[in-house]
C-alpha cells in the first residue's frame, strides 16, 4: 500500500474517533440535565476546532502525496539514467577492436 494511502487512512481514523467522542459527549451532556446553551456552544466550538484540524491534516496529506509523487518520478528518472549508463558501458565493453 502506498504511503500516501496509509497517511490518509490514519487521518480518517483520527477524524472518525474524534467525531465519535464529540457526539458521545454531546449525548451525555443532554442526558444528564439537558444541555445548557453555554455547554452546547463550547461543544460546537470544540467540534469546529476539530473540523479545522481535520481539514489541516487533509491539506498536509495532500501536500505530502504530491511530494511523494514527485520523488517517485525523480527516482524513476534516475533509475532510467543509470540503466542507460550501464547499457552503454556493456555495449562498449563488448565492442573491443584490436
Amino acid at each position: 500500500m502506498p504511503p500516501e494511502y496509509v497517511v490518509a487512512l490514519i487521518i480518517v481514523a483520527i477524524a472518525a474517533i474524534t467525531i465519535t467522542k464529540v457526539v458521545k459527549a454531546i449525548a451525555a451532556t443532554r442526558q444528564r440535565h439537558g444541555a445548557s446553551a453555554s455547554e452546547l456552544a463550547q461543544l460546537q466550538q470544540h467540534l469546529d476546532q476539530l473540523a479545522a484540524a481535520v481539514e489541516n491534516s487533509q491539506s498536509t496529506q495532500s501536500d505530502q502525496a504530491s511530494q511523494i509523487a514527485e520523488l517517485q518520478e525523480r527516482v524513476g528518472f534516475a533509475e532510467r539514467m543509470l540503466a542507460q549508463a550501464r547499457d552503454r558501458a556493456a555495449l562498449g565493453a563488448g565492442q573491443k577492436r584490436e
